[in-house]
């Protein structure tokens, strides 16, 4: 799917100037009497912004890339509607998202005390910076652009949609890293894409598809040699992983994905990915966020894992000796329902608290007159 494709807005919530804002002007695209661009009285400037020329042209930067026009709503028809596809500016523009990002990571950071409200700004953060790189993207795209630029764009693109929970963005940019058939040729002159977006796009399927691996095994099977050759340890984990899975073998899962484990192959990662980082255009993908973005699919992963595990742990056990102490039921079903969070400690749970939380939905019961016993309601 090529990412010229309108999907969704093309301009982030709250950007002045969007598509929305352009009523039955004199010409197209012409903005209403409400949007920002236009006032009914003279404008009122900043002194300080007067005085000061950099301060102006700053400004002036930050609104033009606010407010730049998508390739493929524009059609060519809008002013501007083309600066995207110009090297220049594509430069000039994921400079901008990379200031974006840095400060969802600052003032957005997910938090154990997260308020709902808080939630919904950092989700709203998070979903604008994907529409902006979704716009860079099809600049690139619409360039024909191949060098070690757009290979970071997409790349980067890659990694922030997974991090960001996004899978319909994730799907429709890894056609444009790896091939979709095995004798497709090498799609950047530059460099081959990184063992991180071959991971998470790996990842990706078993998640998405989960417990289904057709699509998984579609996507490694059309992987050059070349690849699989530079990230073989990486494709062995993987190997191993699939067939845990497949062979319902949880606790052989678990030890595969426990973070010392993971941390350990992507770290030796980095070894093989270091051509793929020293760019000429001076902007590179960052390593830390695709190690990030491959915790938070393999969470995702683990998830799932756990409520199967669960189904099963169910089915096989009447009661369970659990409580506020360290015990080894306690241990045993923290490792089997995958309790630990890969990417952020502070949102691990103890098994106490998981099975607390079982309660409402019938899935267990405390054990009367007995303290750290419980009784599992059966599958119905």
């Amino acid at each position: 799917m090529s990412d010229q494709r309108a999907r969704g807005r093309g301009t982030p919530r709250g950007a002045e100037g969007s598509w929305r804002a352009r009523g039955r002007g004199k010409g197209r695209g012409s903005t209403s009497p409400s949007s920002s661009w236009h006032t009914n009285g003279p404008i009122q400037r900043d002194a300080s912004v007067s005085a000061n020329p950099t301060a102006s042209a700053s400004v002036s930067f930050r609104r033009r890339m606010d407010l730049m026009a998508s390739v493929s709503r524009s059609s060519g028809l809008e002013k501007d509607g083309d600066d995207l596809k110009n090297y220049k500016t594509q430069e000039e523009y994921k400079h901008f998202i990379k200031e974006k990002v840095e400060s969802i990571f600052k003032d957005h950071a997910r938090s154990v005390s997260e308020s709902e409200d808080d939630k919904k700004r950092r989700i709203d953060s998070q979903e604008n910076v994907l529409i902006l790189f979704r716009k860079l993207r099809e600049g690139v795209s619409s360039s024909n652009r191949n060098d070690a630029f757009a290979l970071e764009t997409y790349e980067t693109s890659l990694y922030l949609s997974a991090l960001f929970d996004s899978p319909k963005q994730t799907i429709s940019i890894i056609p444009h890293l790896l091939p979709v058939r095995h004798e497709d040729p090498p799609k950047f002159t530059s460099h081959s894409p990184s063992g991180y977006s071959v991971m998470i796009s790996l990842l990706h399927h078993l998640v998405a598809q989960y417990p289904s691996q057709g699509t998984y095994f579609q996507q490694r099977n059309s992987l050059p040699s070349g690849l699989l050759h530079t990230y073989s340890e990486g494709m062995e984990w993987l190997a191993s992983l699939t067939k845990s899975l497949r062979f319902r073998n949880y606790a052989k899962f678990a030890m595969l994905t426990q973070r010392s484990h993971v941390m350990a192959l992507l770290q030796r990662f980095s070894d093989n990915d270091k051509a793929a980082y020293n760019s000429q255009t001076g902007l590179k993908s960052d390593s830390d966020l695709a190690i990030k973005a491959i915790l938070n699919l393999l969470d995702s992963l683990r998830k799932k894992v756990s409520e199967t595990a669960w189904t099963i742990i169910r089915a096989t056990y009447r009661e369970l000796s659990c409580d506020s102490t360290p015990n080894e039921t306690g241990a045993w079903l923290s490792r089997s329902l995958c309790l630990e969070n890969l990417l952020d400690s502070r949102f691990s749970v103890d098994a106490e608290r998981w099975l607390v939380d079982k309660i409402p939905i019938g899935h267990v019961r405390r054990k009367e007159g007995v303290e750290g016993k419980w009784v599992v309601c059966k599958v119905r």
